[in-house]
C-alpha cells in the first residue's frame, strides 16, 4: 500500500502526544479519589465514559489523517497506445512582421494566436521552426506543450536583423524534421513575404509530399515597418510599406493544403489546425491503475465521531 500525501502522516504524532498527556491527567484524578468516590462526583451519565470519548475522538482523527493521505493499492500497469498527428510550424521572423497594421504587431499577433491553439490541441507533437532569408529550429518535434509555450513567449525580433523571406529554406528543414512520415503538414504563420511566385517551393513541396497551410497576417493597406532605429525607409529614403501577398494562396492551393486569412476571433488558428490535421505516428505509455482506499478510515472515523458525541444516556 502506498500514501500519495505521505507528509500528512507526520500529523499523527501531535496526535499521539495529546492521547498521552489526556491519559496522565486521567491517571492523576483516579489517584486522588476512590472509585466510589469518583463515580459520586463524576458528571457523566453516558453509557461512554468521558475519557474513552477523548479516546475515540483522537483515534478518529488519526483516521482522518490516514484518509487524507491517500492511501492507494497498486493494481499494475496498463500501456496506452495514442495516435499522434505530427505538425511543424514555421513562424516569419522577418523585419516585415514587425508592421502594425495588426495590433501591436504582425509578430506578435502570431505569436498569440499559437500560444491560444496550444491549448485546444489535442494528441498533437509540433515543432516549431523561425524563418526569415535563413531559417533555424526553434522546438523539434514534442508534446510537451509547456515547454513550447516558454520557448514562445521569449521569441523576440529585437535581436534578428534579418530581412527578406525564403520558404525554400523552410522546406528543406521542415523536410528534416518529418524524416520517413508518411502524412507531412507545414503551418506557416506569415505575412506572404514579396515573392510572386512560389513555383519552386511549390514543387519542391509536392515532390516530397509536403502539405502546406497558410495563415496568412497581414492586411491589404499594409503599414510602415518600425525598428529600434526608427521608421524603414529603402535606399533612396522612402518608407517602406509592405502589404498582403494575394500570391501565398497558391503556395497552399497547389500543395493539397489549406488557407486561412488571419481574423480577431481567438480559436480561429486551433479551428483551422484540428480541422486539417492527421494522425502520423504513435506514442506508447504505461499507466500505473492505483485503487483509492480513503474511504475506509474515513468512513470508521464518521463512525468513531458518531459514537463519542450521540451515546446513550444510562438507564437509572
Amino acid at each position: 500500500m502506498d500514501f500519495e500525501q505521505v507528509a500528512l502522516l507526520y500529523l499523527i504524532i501531535p496526535v499521539a502526544f495529546l492521547g498521552f498527556f489526556i491519559r496522565n491527567k486521567a491517571g492523576h484524578l483516579e489517584r486522588l479519589f476512590s472509585p466510589e468516590v469518583l463515580e459520586k462526583i463524576s458528571l457523566n451519565k453516558h453509557k461512554i465514559s468521558t475519557k474513552t470519548r477523548l479516546r475515540l475522538l483522537l483515534l478518529s482523527a488519526s483516521l482522518i489523517i490516514i484518509a487524507l493521505s491517500q492511501p492507494t493499492l497498486t493494481e499494475g500497469e496498463v500501456k496506452v497506445n495514442k495516435r499522434l498527428s505530427d505538425l511543424v510550424v514555421a513562424i516569419d521572423m522577418s523585419k516585415s512582421m514587425l508592421a502594425n497594421d495588426i495590433y501591436p504587431n504582425r509578430f506578435e499577433f502570431a505569436k498569440n494566436k499559437l500560444l491560444n491553439s496550444l491549448d485546444t490541441l489535442k494528441n498533437t507533437r509540433i515543432a516549431i521552426l523561425g524563418f526569415a532569408n535563413q531559417s533555424f529550429l526553434i522546438s523539434p518535434l514534442t508534446d510537451d506543450f509547456n515547454s513550447l509555450k516558454f520557448l514562445i513567449k521569449n521569441l523576440y525580433l529585437d535581436s534578428i536583423s534579418l530581412t527578406g523571406t525564403n520558404l525554400s529554406n523552410v522546406l528543406n528543414s521542415a523536410n528534416d524534421l518529418f524524416g520517413h512520415a508518411d502524412a507531412k503538414q507545414l503551418l506557416l504563420l506569415t505575412d506572404g513575404g514579396d515573392s510572386n511566385n512560389f513555383d519552386e517551393e511549390i514543387d519542391y513541396a509536392n515532390d516530397n509530399d509536403i502539405q502546406i497551410f497558410v495563415f496568412d497576417i497581414a492586411t491589404e493597406r499594409g503599414s510602415s515597418i518600425q525598428t529600434e532605429a526608427g521608421t524603414l525607409e529603402d535606399a533612396y529614403g522612402n518608407l517602406v510599406i509592405v502589404r498582403e501577398n494575394p500570391n501565398i494562396k497558391n503556395l497552399a492551393n497547389k500543395t493539397q493544403g489549406e488557407y486561412l486569412k488571419y481574423s480577431l476571433n481567438t480559436g480561429d488558428l486551433s479551428t483551422f489546425i484540428n480541422r486539417f490535421k492527421t494522425p502520423t505516428s504513435q506514442k506508447s505509455t504505461r499507466i500505473i491503475q492505483k485503487q483509492q482506499l480513503f474511504y475506509y478510515p474515513l468512513g470508521l472515523a464518521l463512525i468513531l465521531v458518531f459514537l463519542s458525541f450521540f451515546s446513550l444516556p444510562r438507564r437509572p
